[in-house]
């Protein structure tokens, strides 16, 4: 039995489902940077940036498709590409050895289960919710009109295809009886009545939400379960919105500790050697707010969201001293502390993707050190980065994928 090729257009689609694109900010620009969505994909290498170590980790591994947190072409304005420009030679470098690479940045930190869920996660949080909304799914509501006896059938047609869903509900549906009346006309096969005749027929009007993405598919399967030659639909718009998706998290820890000691629990979980920290060391804090990577331009809503203490990178003089004026405490992780942790995370999803599509891939996590930072501590000792295990199996991850940071402060 042949085993199909897989594809990185196949591998775009499984992170479309992890992440999809519409969830990215504006200015963003995740997806596929560099590549043929027609190559096939026997080894994928996941890391948290294209740089240059990474790049060449996946060449000497004899990866196909390198997939990362952050683009590789973000905030850079090319007019050229050519050899001997940084940039040009790792673009190259990988067209040269046919490696693709695929990000999903802010859509990914977006998305349920993303980066700042991950943080979320390993910060202990509980009672997690969306520090700043950033989309909102638009919903339409469809009314059917079925006769008596065949309501069912449709109803499960259109719920099947994705209508019917509010909040933790599905086939969610209303249905009133009432009298319909249609006269066929010539070249008619009427399912009731006949041509040239007024018929009036106990009907059930049919009515659901759905997603205005899949309305489409809704009406199709709506048409294809439905009795009648020619059924009666009406399709409109609705004020409320669906499932929503944003920017950071926000939750609370099982009990109320002093920040210090918060930031000192986090410094151990993510592996660093040092931690910035802003504000109180001995406030109470509880109810916490954090964005991953460059965040600190939440740390207003965060506070005026009644977070005690705020998780972020990349904090800068001024924006600390707000922070301090509005009593709200801020650690500093470090950006790629923040966010690396996310590797392991798209590793496992690759593979459990994989495995549920019979995929014979290698999913492996970058052994490559990406932290640019380190510290000189009294007394002239250097904190380096330490190692830290990657799921799975491969040439990289059998050595383990750096989670390590650098920071000053704790």
């Amino acid at each position: 039995m042949s085993v199909k090729a897989v594809r990185v257009k196949d591998i775009m689609g499984v992170m479309e489902e992890i992440a999809p694109k519409k969830l990215a900010e504006d200015w963003d620009k995740p997806g596929l940077a560099i590549g043929d969505p027609e190559r096939e994909v026997k080894k994928i290498l996941v890391a948290l940036d294209v740089i240059d170590p990474v790049v060449e980790e996946a060449r000497r591994i004899g990866g196909d498709m390198i997939v990362t947190q952050h683009p590789m072409l973000l905030f850079r304005k090319i007019e050229s590409i050519t050899a001997d420009t940084l940039l040009g030679k790792r673009i190259f470098n990988l067209i040269q050895n046919n490696i693709a690479a695929f990000s999903a940045h802010t859509n990914l930190d977006i998305a349920a289960g993303g980066t700042n869920d991950a943080l979320a996660e390993l910060a202990g949080l509980k009672n997690i919710e969306i520090l700043e909304e950033t989309w909102a799914e638009s919903l339409k509501k469809i009314v059917a009109y079925v006769p008596v006896g065949h309501e069912q059938a449709v109803r499960d047609a259109m719920c099947g295809a994705g209508a019917g869903h509010i909040g933790a509900y599905s086939h969610c549906t209303f249905g009133a009886v009432g009298k319909g009346t249609f006269l066929p006309l010539e070249g008619t096969n009427p399912f009731l009545g006949e041509q040239g005749r007024l018929e009036t027929a106990d009907e059930i009007r049919l009515e659901t939400i759905v997603p205005a993405e899949k309305v489409h598919a809704v009406v199709q399967a709506m048409l294809a379960a439905h009795p009648y030659e020619e059924a009666a639909y009406d399709i409109y718009p609705v004020e409320q919105t669906g499932k929503k998706e944003g920017i950071g998290r926000i939750g609370e820890l099982p009990q109320e500790i002093p920040f210090r000691e918060f930031a000192k629990q986090m410094k151990e979980r993510l592996g660093l050697d040092a931690i910035r920290l802003v504000g109180d060391g001995e406030k109470p804090i509880k109810r916490v707010g954090l964005c991953t990577g460059a965040g600190v331009e939440f740390v207003s809503l965060a506070a005026a969201k009644g977070c005690d203490a705020y998780l972020t990178a990349d904090i800068k003089y001024h924006e600390a001293q707000k922070a301090v004026e509005m009593g709200i405490a801020v650690a500093d992780v470090t950006h790629y502390a923040s966010e690396v942790l996310i590797v392991p995370v798209l590793q496992e999803k690759l593979q459990a993707a994989a495995k549920k599509n019979g995929w014979n891939i290698e999913v492996v996590c970058s052994a490559v050190d990406g932290q640019t930072f380190w510290t000189i501590e009294k007394g002239g000792k250097t904190s380096g980065n330490k190692k830290s295990k990657c799921n799975g199996k491969g040439s990289a991850d059998s050595q383990g994928h750096d989670l390590r940071g650098a920071g000053k402060g704790i």
